[in-house]
Parts: C-alpha cells; structure tokens; sequence
C-alpha cells in the first residue's frame, strides 16, 4: 500500500499545479486572422458564392480560392481597347491555367489587395447564370505604392458536379481614368514564348 501511495501522491500533487500554470488544453483556439493563407473555402452551391470564393482568393494572396472557382473551360475575353493597347499577343489563348499563373504573378507582387464586385443578373437559368459585373481591384505593393483598376464586365457561371463556377470573363467597358483588371492581365503576362 505505501508503494501505491508514493506514485499516486506526486500525480495528485501535480494536477492543480497543471492548471495553476494557466494551461487551457480544452480552450477553443483563435480564427485565423484575415489575410492568411487557407482561407476557408465556401461550397458554391449558389452563384453568388462564386463572387465570396473569388475575393477571398485574392484577399489572403494565396490565389487558390480564386483559381477553385474558375471552370476547367474558363475563358478570358480582353476589352477591344486593351487589345489595342497591348497588342493581341499577351491575350492570346487564355485559358484557365493562364488565369492562374497570371493571377499568382500579381498576387506575388502584393502586400495586400482589396476587391469588390457589384453585379446585378442578366441571364438566370438553372445551369447557367450571367451576370454584369462592374469590378474594382486595388492592389498595394511590397515595394511600396498601390494602383487600382476598373471596369465593367460580363461573368458567365455554370453549374458543374461540384457547384457553380466562373467559366468566362468579358471585359466590356473601361472606368474614365482607370485600367481594366484585364489591362493588368496582359501587361503582366506580356507575350507568352
């Protein structure tokens, strides 16, 4: 009996010094701050979700949210006055996985980026939703300064297997005195080759 008392004495002795030490093994902890990577995924099974993945995508620099939401045919179609400004090269073949790329190199230059779309439908079928979109992006950069860009464009969405999805993008009209996200696509991927 003295031998059982000698190993349980020091394991009941140390219990409350456990606790007293302020170690809280059953308390919850913290949600990440915004801006980290892993954002939380939302499950698309709305339209408008796409919108909150596509943000959030952007917002914690990681791009993959962003990138998630996009159709595996997602298309980018440039506004006629960037093409003219940038030449047809840089937008050629622009598919998804130039989305992504492109999407990462602009992320990689930024500290942080703030993104809005305001959208109103315009085609509303049980596959398939359109919608115009006008769209703000201000980026501000690691080596100091930001710049934002504007425009009007048209998202198509279609619902696949595993939700709604982003599968084209239409620049349709500048913002008096901004580029076009799609102005910043093309100068940041240049001409592929």
């Amino acid at each position: 009996m003295t031998q059982i008392r000698k190993i349980i004495w020091p394991v009941f002795a140390a219990v409350p010094l456990f606790f007293s030490l302020g170690c809280d093994i059953f308390a919850t902890r913290d949600t990440e701050p915004p801006g980290t990577p892993g954002t939380q995924w939302v499950v698309p099974d709305l339209s408008d979700k796409v919108f909150i993945n596509l943000i959030n995508g952007l917002k914690d620099l990681t791009g993959e949210n962003y990138e998630k939401s996009l159709g595996d045919a997602f298309v980018f179609i440039p506004l006629p006055a960037d093409v003219d400004k940038l030449g047809s090269c840089p937008f050629e073949g622009w598919v998804k996985t130039v989305e992504a790329e492109v999407t990462r190199a602009i992320l990689a230059e930024a500290s942080a980026v703030e993104v809005s779309f305001v959208r109103q439908i315009i085609r509303n079928e049980s596959d398939f939703v359109d919608y115009r979109v006008t769209y703000e992006l201000t980026i501000t950069y690691k080596r100091g300064g930001s710049e934002t860009f504007k425009g009007v464009a048209q998202f198509d969405m279609q619902r696949l297997g595993n939700g709604w999805h982003l599968i084209r993008w239409t620049d349709q009209e500048g913002i008096e005195g901004f580029a076009t996200w799609g102005y910043l696509r093309g100068e940041t991927r240049g001409c592929p080759g």
